[in-house]
C-alpha cells in the first residue's frame, strides 16, 4: 500500500486549523466540559478519517464492485463505531451532549470533504 503523504499532511493541517480556530478560543471562553467534548469528538473523528483513508487506499485499485464493498462496508462499520463512541462518552463518561454531537457533526462534514477530495484526486491520477 502506497502512502499519500500529501493527503495526510492535509489532514494534519485541517486538524491544526481546527485546534487554532475552534478549540483554543473555546478554551478561553467556554467551560472545560465543553472543551473536553469537542476534543474527544476531534480525536474520534481523526481516527475515523485515518481509517477511511486506509480503506480508500486498500480498495482503490481493486475492481469496482470490490472497491464499493470496501468503501461502503467500511463506512457502515465506521459509523457504527462512532455511534458506539458517542454512546460510551455520553452514557458512561457524562460528556456534554450538545457540544459533543455538534462537534461530531462538524468534524464528520470536514471528514467527508477530505475523503471526497482524496477520491477525486485518485480518480484524476488514474486517468
Amino acid at each position: 500500500m502506497k502512502i499519500d503523504w500529501a493527503f495526510l499532511r492535509l489532514v494534519l493541517y485541517c486538524t491544526l486549523g481546527v485546534i487554532g480556530v475552534v478549540i483554543v478560543p473555546l478554551m478561553l471562553t467556554s467551560n472545560p466540559e465543553v472543551v473536553r467534548s469537542v476534543v474527544a469528538s476531534g480525536v474520534a473523528s481523526l481516527f475515523h478519517i485515518l481509517v477511511g483513508y486506509a480503506l480508500i487506499e486498500i480498495g482503490f485499485d481493486k475492481p469496482n464492485t470490490t472497491f464499493l464493498k470496501i468503501i461502503l462496508g467500511g463506512t457502515l462499520v465506521r459509523m457504527i463505531v462512532l455511534v458506539g463512541v458517542v454512546f460510551v462518552l455520553i452514557r458512561f463518561y457524562q460528556y456534554h451532549t450538545m457540544s459533543l454531537m455538534i462537534s461530531f457533526l462538524m468534524y464528520y462534514v470536514l471528514n467527508l470533504i477530505l475523503e471526497i477530495h482524496l477520491l477525486q484526486k485518485r480518480v484524476a491520477l488514474r486517468r
